[in-house]
């Protein structure tokens, strides 16, 4: 086989023993060739197989690095035991081509190798299952996701209101949209079915996003704020 055909690949992982199983299964494949890690920059590999951090920050660097240069960057595969639909739709979203979650056999493992190399995506199968599971289902929205939030916290109706200065009535509303988009009878059964999705770290986030915008608001000097009311 030319070495024109073999699939330069590299990996990146937190876990040595985990790095060190995959740097051997994949070594074993004909058609692929390792690249070591301490003798090569990132963009000297064909695909990257990597855990979910650290397949976010090389997503997010090449994002960075390509507007300003346009490089073949490679393709990022993740192997990870995350699997919650947020955080697969979350990394997808980011750039990965391949998801996998740990415990995938080492012909699945290959195949998603060649597949990325290929220009292809590939989601493995447990994965897969979980985004298939979510398809029908409604996103909630921002506010929705507030009350979640609050709910998971045990908050009850009149002091979730307070908190996000709504209306009960409001707070009503909402509730009854996260019930039926998640399908639930009760709020502990709410909450199984949100942690499940990954809709609770998917609420934190935002209200982070929320407190980081008000800080920055806060941080303007009076007069600018004063000319953008304007």
């Amino acid at each position: 086989m030319s070495d024109r055909k073999l699939i330069r690949t590299l990996v990146l992982y937190q876990d040595p023993l985990v790095a060190a199983g995959l740097q051997s299964a994949l070594a074993r494949q004909p058609d692929v060739v390792m690249v070591e890690q301490e003798m090569a920059s990132t963009v000297e590999a064909d695909v990257i197989v990597t855990d979910y951090p650290g397949g976010l920050s090389l997503l997010a660097s090449m994002h960075t690095a390509s507007l300003s240069v346009r490089l073949p960057y490679p393709r990022i595969l993740i192997l990870t035991d995350r699997d919650t639909e947020c955080e697969i739709r979350h990394a997808l979203e980011q750039g990965a081509r391949g998801y996998l979650t740990l415990g995938c056999g080492v012909e699945e493992l290959a195949d998603a190798v060649r597949a990325l190399h290929r220009g292809a995506r590939h989601i493995g199968a447990a994965a897969a299952s979980r985004l298939a599971d979510s398809v029908a289902s409604e996103s909630l929205t921002g506010r929705e996701l507030d009350v979640l939030r609050l709910l998971v916290e045990g908050l009850p109706n009149k002091a979730i209101a307070t908190q996000l200065n709504i209306a009960p009535g409001t707070v009503k509303s909402h509730m009854k949209g996260i019930f039926q988009k998640l399908g639930a009878s009760s709020r502990t059964q709410v909450a199984t079915l949100a942690e499940r999705r990954g809709l609770l770290s998917l609420a934190a986030s935002s209200q982070a996003q929320v407190r980081t915008g008000a800080m920055s608001l806060a941080a303007r000097p009076q007069a600018h704020r004063h000319t953008e009311l304007l």
